[in-house]
């Protein structure tokens, strides 16, 4: 075995330590780092924000040269960043719509503090073995300088997956230099400072890295500034006209070898060989191998032409092995095909030996890269680009995904899906598309059809939920490459009608009389048994009449006297006339969260669950679910009736901020006349609660709408929970006793507890709670007189044609935990109240203890964690019935007195129709009741926070508490929470704003000064995104104004301009240590818009106080 000998490198590839001195001294200076956001996800990219590098080619013009996928196709912003640290914004000026460069533009006048060069481009200098340098932004590094050597010229494109960018009709340089993340961009760079190759890629399991050589970057930099000069208007930039030609085909060089095994001739094989068509440094050299197609992509005019296999021997009538020379001849068609020549080329194959001549037309590569896009309720479709056809071998042109966003990810449509019909019509294309979606109102269902890459033969349905509440109508944006930027509108197809308006289903003059199933149930309420057992709310009277065991029913003890029609036995319903029974009143809420109104931390986009119909009048329905499914108020509600197959909205009435309850209403004109007459609400029968040992039905939906029951035993119906605070702060039920059940149906399956009879004696809930970062899910059952006060109080609101807001809620500000006896008396309990709450509550026996306070409230400023609550308004507690029931007649009450107060005139009103004595009566504890340490009783302490938290409508709790070894007296100011929880999301620079929800606040800090503007999320793509203004933070100044809620954090950024620099404030809420931050504003493409509720509805509205596209210039 022999070695040839090999001609040694000529010293001038390597150069010495002081050439290298003087061309890094050169080309660092001309070397930037790039900061690009993506501002909407397009093509082959998704929104996000990178770094990349890039390298100035023309100083004169202002020219940097980068990779394509650092500037990718779609709408993107992005600053530059010199060595001297001095930022100019740059916009992209060309893209190759294959190869992997392109270049941006920045005004040179502009850098104040520092003279830059250029630097050279020399693609005839790549030869093997001359060392190099790889200078730019490595692995987040502003100024790194990697070494390699020229290892190959003929490298294949680099792939980097199915789905996104690749490279290809071209050859690779490659070299061992190790760059990563942030290389992207950099130049190649020899001995004399010349850039003889563009890094773009490497391998992360490997020291190898991929450049692409310059020629037809040369090329492309020549015709832009040819266009640049020819233009007359000073400052201005024409959109680069670079002709760019292919056969929609992609080939791959083999050497002799293998095509010979394709049936290559051997005379074909002579000719070729004896022909100098491979480039090389010193001129036309002899080529190892030829060009053979290795795909097609269908529908393109060489689709049928070539196949996979062929080998290309000749194009017009010249050799071509490689791909420059391919290029060259395609780029010249396309600009032929611009001077309105035919633009086509003549071919000759050879497929297994046989010659084949053909003629065939060359597309241009710019007019099969989409410029366009929609924008759909948060997604992106556009035609289906060149790169996405190629990799997925699909025709070009047809309606792809970019992003699903919120209306088809709703529809179950996936990334990169391909849209083929909507509404029954086909939609080949994005016009007809977005002219059949006009045609749709808001709130319309239409099916759509889909397919996807991986099931291409194939095609999916789906129902397409027609939304324009949330995110607006459809934006459709254009780019303009003279300007570096996209250009938004909302009229496209252009000069098409506006979208119908909704129609709204009324009841036929013939159905205007009560259905069968609301003659059974006055008032929409299904209450009293055939046996002619009381109603729920006369049960309740009939046990309060009762006196002693009055409050022991309403308290949820066990052992209480059982209210009429809990007999066992009568009235009984056999198990079939019980599925059919409950049919009727159970429902499947499926729940969708727009992006933009992921709000009060809640984890998941998409809930399901079962729901109970409570209430079913002429105007209204009512469906008791619980809040694991509806977790906030702006959502989009999906009803499945068990009574009929009938699918409508509904529209969320009540959170119950403390209780894992809520209530969705409905309109009963949207549902069929079949399911109108057999939808009934469900009986409900609070009281006596459930006992343990009692039996119990458990009945529930499945997803296929069948019922699915159990009888199962109450284990335990008293059981306190505890649930810990999230990662993310967000609703979890406090104060609350659950049942528990020795059978169920799994983890996830909720549903309702009944009697025999069908009677609903509770609701059973889905819980969701944070174990280790994980969500781990359980069911529990909720206590029917929990929620049946408030199902008729909203009945009541809801039942007249007035706008009906949710009710408010009045809390104790405090979390508190159950404590056993015999644990509290070693915290110090005196006997004689452990004696007492033992007596009053033999059960339980236990005592409530504070946990922690909401921040900021009066609760906070009284009560401490630890305390002890013994009692309210002078009685006895023992369990959470215990507080809320005496809060609820309080609440009541300062209600009444107010009312009692207008109409008297007198202040005093308020207090004594409570049956309270004044405040200035009542007994205090005063400054020398002081703990150990020395600080103020709670009640002495906080006399004078009362007097300025309480006011009309504001009621106050006497409460009895043990602190500190003494049983001590105070007075706390009630809490008010809203019926549907946040009300105003504002959107800012991508981030969105609301007020501190409970969930923050129960974690018991807000920081000092304003705290009315918190962070709840932030989008991909937007300045809050790049400039890291994340979820979790409260912005507490702009530009040193303080910001104390929201309406003062809209004036504070009124006046500044779009592009404009802002200086903020915030706070976190983990380590609450303010920072500063700053951020640009993008008003292009991130307006301000708010979602507002109207309380009277229940409905949000969307508010836009800045329009896309229509940004406010800065100052001068």
């Amino acid at each position: 075995m022999s070695l040839e000998e090999t001609e040694p490198i000529e010293p001038t590839t390597r150069g010495s330590p002081e050439d290298w001195k003087k061309s890094l001294e050169k080309v660092v200076p001309c070397c930037v780092v790039l900061k690009v956001t993506q501002t909407r996800a397009f093509d082959t990219e998704a929104a996000g924000s990178a770094y990349a590098t890039g390298f100035i080619v023309d100083k004169t013009r202002g020219l940097i040269l980068t990779n394509r996928h650092v500037v990718t196709p779609g709408p993107i912003v992005a600053e530059a960043i010199f060595l001297n640290r001095e930022e100019l914004p740059v916009v992209p000026l060309y893209y190759d719509p294959i190869h992997d460069f392109a270049f941006l533009r920045f005004d040179p006048s502009r850098l104040q503090f520092m003279e830059v060069s250029e630097v050279p481009l020399a693609p005839e200098g790549a030869t093997v073995g001359l060392d190099i340098r790889v200078v730019g932004n490595d692995s987040g590094e502003k100024v790194s300088i990697l070494a390699g050597t020229l290892a190959r010229l003929d490298r294949d494109a680099p792939v980097y997956g199915r789905k996104g960018y690749n490279d290809f009709n071209t050859f690779y340089l490659q070299a061992a230099s190790g760059t990563k993340g942030g290389s992207s961009g950099s130049p190649v760079i020899d001995s004399q400072g010349r850039a003889v190759g563009l890094n773009a890629g490497g391998k992360n399991k490997a020291a190898s890295a991929y450049y692409l050589p310059l020629e037809r970057v040369v090329r492309a930099l020549k015709l832009i500034q040819a266009s640049k000069d020819a233009c007359d208007k000073p400052g201005a930039w024409p959109a680069p006209v670079i002709p760019r030609g292919d056969l929609h085909t992609t080939f791959v060089f083999k050497g002799f070898d293998e095509v010979r095994r394709l049936g290559l001739q051997q005379e074909t094989e002579r000719r070729v060989r004896n022909s100098k068509t491979a480039p090389g440094p010193e001129g036309a050299q002899h080529s190892t191998g030829m060009l053979v197609v290795d795909s097609v992509v269908p529908g393109c005019p060489c689709d049928g032409v070539m196949e996979a296999g062929d080998v290309l021997v000749e194009v017009n009538g010249q050799v071509v092995t490689h791909f420059l020379a391919l290029e060259e001849l395609m780029d010249a068609a396309a600009q032929d095909r611009m001077a309105g020549g035919a633009g086509k080329v003549q071919l000759l194959l050879e497929r297994g030996g046989k010659p084949i001549r053909a003629e065939v037309e060359v597309t241009d590569l710019h007019s099969v890269t989409p410029n366009c896009f929609l924008e759909l309720a948060g997604g992106a479709v556009h035609a289906l680009s060149y790169q996405q056809a190629r990799n997925n071998r699909a025709v070009v042109g047809q309606v792809y995904v970019a992003e699903p966003g919120y209306m088809l990810g709703r529809a179950n449509v996936p990334k990169c899906a391909i849209i083929t019909g909507l509404n029954g019509k086909p939609t080949p294309d994005l016009l007809t598309f977005a002219t059949v979606l006009r045609t749709l109102p808001h709130g319309a269902r239409a099916p759509l059809e889909y397919l996807t890459f991986s099931e291409r033969h194939r095609r999916k349905n789906a129902i397409l939920h027609v939304d324009r509440q949330w995110y607006g109508p459809p934006v459709y944006w254009t780019r303009d490459d003279a300007m570096g930027t996209w250009h938004p509108t909302t009229d496209y197809p252009p000069g098409a009608p506006p979208p119908p308006e909704p129609s709204v289903k009324q009841l036929s003059a013939g159905s205007t009389e009560p259905t069968k199933a609301e003659a059974r149930v006055p008032n929409g309420h299904a209450s009293g048994a055939a046996d002619g057992s009381p109603a729920p709310m006369e049960t309740e009277r009939a046990a309060a009449a009762n006196g002693g065991a009055a409050a022991a029913s309403t308290s949820g003890r066990e052992g209480s006297t059982p209210a009429a029609g809990t007999d066992s036995g009568a009235g009984d319903l056999q198990s079939d006339d019980l599925d059919e029974l409950l049919r009727c009143c159970l429902v499947l809420v499926d729940i969708d969260i727009p992006l933009v109104a992921l709000s009060d931390g809640v984890h998941s986009r998409s809930f399901a669950g079962n729901g109970l119909v409570v209430y079913a009048g002429e105007r209204v329905g009512l469906v008791l679910v619980d809040r694991n499914t509806v977790a906030v108020g702006p959502c989009d509600v999906n009803l499945s009736f068990g009574a009929h197959p009938a699918e409508i909205s509904g529209r969320v009435r009540f959170l119950h901020p403390l209780h894992n309850f809520a209530l969705v209403s409905y309109d009963p004109a949207a549902l069929p006349p079949e399911a109108r007459a057999k939808v009934r609400a469900a009986e409900l029968l609070p009281y006596p609660p459930l006992k343990r040992g009692e039996a119990v039905r458990l009945v529930g939906l499945t997803k296929h709408l069948r019922v699915m029951q159990r009888t199962s035993t109450v284990t335990n119906a008293t059981a306190a929970l505890t649930i810990p605070s999230a990662e993310v702060p967000r609703f979890r039920a406090v104060h609350e006793e659950v049942i528990k059940l020795d059978q169920d149906f799994g983890a996830t399956f909720s549903g309702c507890l009944t009697d025999n009879r069908g009677r609903v004696r509770g609701l059973w809930c889905s819980y969701s709670e944070q174990v280790e970062k994980e969500e781990r899910e359980w069911c529990a059952g909720l206590h029917a007189a929990v929620f049946y006060p408030w199902v008729e109080q909203l009945a009541r609101l809801l039942d007249h044609d007035a706008p009906a807001p949710p009710p408010t809620v009045c809390v104790l500000d405090a979390e508190l935990e159950a404590v056993l006896l015999s644990k509290a008396a070693q915290f110090g309990l005196p006997g004689e109240w452990v004696s007492r709450l033992d007596q009053l509550d033999p059960e339980r026996r236990q005592v409530l203890r504070v946990r922690s306070c909401v921040a900021q409230s009066h609760a906070s400023k009284v009560l401490r964690s630890g305390d002890m609550l013994l009692a309210m308004a002078g009685r006895p507690v023992t369990c959470f019935q215990d507080v809320e029931r005496l809060i609820s007649e309080t609440s009541a009450a300062a209600v009444a007195a107010t009312a009692a107060a207008a109409a008297t005139g007198t202040g005093q009103a308020a207090e004594t129709a409570a049956g309270e004595e004044p405040a200035s009566k009542r007994p205090r504890i005063g400054a020398e009741a002081q703990d150990a340490n020395g600080s103020a009783s709670a009640s002495g302490c906080a006399d004078d926070a009362t007097a300025a938290a309480s006011g009309p409508g504001r009621p106050t709790m006497h409460l009895t508490i043990y602190r500190s070894g003494a049983v001590q007296d105070v007075e706390v100011v009630l809490g008010q929470e809203d019926g549907m929880g946040t009300g105003r999301l504002v959107h800012w620079c991508g981030a969105q704003l609301q007020a501190p929800h409970r969930g923050v606040r129960e974690l018991g800090f807000l920081p000092e000064g304003a705290a009315g503007v918190y962070i709840s999320r932030w989008h991909h793509g937007s300045p809050a995104h790049r400039y890291g203004l994340y979820a979790l933070h409260w912005i507490q100044q702009v530009n040193g104004v303080d910001t104390p809620d929201l309406d003062s954090f809209l004036a504070a950024v009124a006046n500044i301009g779009d592009g404009q620099f802002v200086r903020l404030k915030v706070c976190h809420l983990e380590t609450t240590q303010p920072k500063v931050l700053t951020l640009k504003l993008d008003l292009h493409y991130w307006p301000t818009w708010e979602l507002r509720l109207d309380p009277g509805s229940c409905s949000w509205r969307r508010l836009q106080h800045s329009k896309f596209g229509a940004a406010k210039p800065a100052p001068a």
